[in-house]
């Protein structure tokens, strides 16, 4: 609403400087216009352009909103580019979503299963932290889909 005001005013402060332009000119005796009057008829028609532009009374596009099927909430969706997958020395491949990432990218961290929560010691001997895959995917949790 304010927007649509601000543009109305803007547009009718341009049409009444052109038309105070066009009359301070002085009017040549000449059957032919002048170069000011020709700029001067441009101007006017660009600034009526433009308000009959502004006046257009299409309705606003109605806001997007993004629908979770129901009995679903957002805080059981995990953000997939959190998901590694974690070569350990005795334990093979472990797929996990890493603590950090999780802590960065999901607002409901403390609100993930304890049971989850896993530490594994990488090949090159650094431990990682987070959450078991599986383990989340059965207490409830999907991804987003990218």
């Amino acid at each position: 609403m304010f927007a649509r005001s601000l543009k109305t005013t803007f547009t009718a402060g341009i049409l009444a400087g052109s038309l105070a332009i066009t009359s301070l000119t002085p009017s040549s005796a000449q059957a032919g216009m002048s170069e000011e009057e020709v700029f001067g008829l441009l101007s006017l028609l660009v600034i009526g352009a433009a308000i009959h532009n502004s006046r257009n009374d299409d309705p606003a596009p109605s806001p997007q909103v993004n629908r979770t099927p129901r009995g679903e909430s957002t805080r059981h969706v995990l953000p997939s580019n959190c998901r590694r997958d974690i070569e350990t020395r005795r334990r093979g491949t472990v797929r996990m979503f890493t603590q950090r990432c999780l802590n960065n990218n999901y607002r409901h961290v403390d609100r993930l299963p304890q049971a989850c929560h896993i530490r594994v010691r990488t090949e090159n001997g650094q431990q990682r932290q987070g959450y078991s895959a599986r383990c989340l995917r059965n207490a409830g949790f999907r991804t987003t889909r990218h």
